[in-house]
């Protein structure tokens, strides 16, 4: 039987390559090392481009990782924070909170199921 597949979606944060994106590499870049260094066991499923917006990264991550066949990993890219419009860094630590709670709140109740 073929085993299938890890699926990642790849988000690049950008103000500049959400108007243009020919000035981003880094999509292209992270999927080629997927393809390369992921012995066969991944595949990616989107690339997307999004303005470094608070709204816009949430809503992004929350279509991958909210539904049914989720994506198993989503990469973020740019995003720096170092410009006083970077929100990235923010996005990551408030979705962090949000899944490391859910995951407690599994894990509680697979060990309550075990007992």
């Amino acid at each position: 039987m073929a085993s299938l597949k890890l699926r990642a979606a790849i988000l690049i944060v950008s103000t500049t390559a959400a108007k243009d994106p020919t000035t981003d590499a880094s999509g292209s870049a992270l999927k080629r090392v997927f393809e390369e260094e992921g012995s066969g066991k991944w595949e990616v499923a989107e690339i997307k481009i999004v303005s470094d917006v608070v709204t816009q990264i949430q809503s992004q991550i929350m279509l991958w990782a909210d539904v049914v066949d989720a994506v198993n990993l989503v990469i973020t890219t740019g995003g720096t924070g170092f410009a006083q419009s970077d929100s990235t860094p923010e996005v990551r630590i408030w979705f962090f909170e949000i899944f490391s709670s859910r995951l407690g709140i599994k894990l509680l109740i697979c060990a309550c199921a075990a007992l």
